[in-house]
């Protein structure tokens, strides 16, 4: 019995393992698609694969328990709604928002009017990412008191905390600051 408690445990880890490097050998893909989305909106391209690693793992099928779909898991009423109602589009079809193409549009789009919002505060992207993980009238409630202030210990949702932890983590470590 000891021996097949400690060979689960190390195939466990194994798996663990062996999922989080076939992740990360996943984000190199979409690559130019991701670049040419986030030139679009004035993001920087590893920010958008930060999101896109933690939010589908490069999958372009995925779907998300709120409904959420594909690589940037855009919410069709949420981020996609807004989207079209901006931009006096009609709501793309769920069939249309796997599609990598106009799920980035649509995700980097949301993403960068998040920062474009909270452009005023240190941690601008911090807010944005609370907002594209938690939504609009939840990041408002986590804005400091002062520009300068830190977001992270205001958001009270630990998920959501460690989510814009993880993005920013690996963020850096795109960026080669990590």
């Amino acid at each position: 019995m000891k021996f097949v408690l400690i060979w689960s445990v190390f195939f466990g880890f194994s798996l663990l393992s062996t999922a989080e490097e076939l992740k990360s050998m996943s984000d190199v893909r979409f690559a130019e698609e991701i670049k040419a989305a986030a030139n679009r909106h004035g993001l920087d391209p590893h920010l958008v694969r930060a999101v896109i690693f933690y939010e589908s793992g490069f999958d372009p099928f995925a779907r998300g328990n709120s409904g959420e779909i594909g690589l940037m898991q855009i919410l069709p009423s949420g981020a996609v709604a807004d989207w079209a109602r901006i931009k006096s589009q009609d709501i793309p079809s769920v069939h249309t928002l796997f599609d990598p193409d106009v799920n980035l549009e649509i995700g980097c789009w949301y993403l960068a009017y998040g920062i474009k919002k909270y452009a005023a505060y240190r941690q601008a992207i911090e807010l944005a990412l609370a907002r594209y993980n938690a939504g609009e009238n939840r990041s408002e409630k986590w804005k400091p008191m002062h520009n300068n202030g830190d977001v992270l210990e205001r958001i009270e949702i630990i998920g959501t905390r460690n989510y814009v932890e993880k993005v920013m983590e690996r963020y850096k470590k795109y960026k080669g600051i990590l």
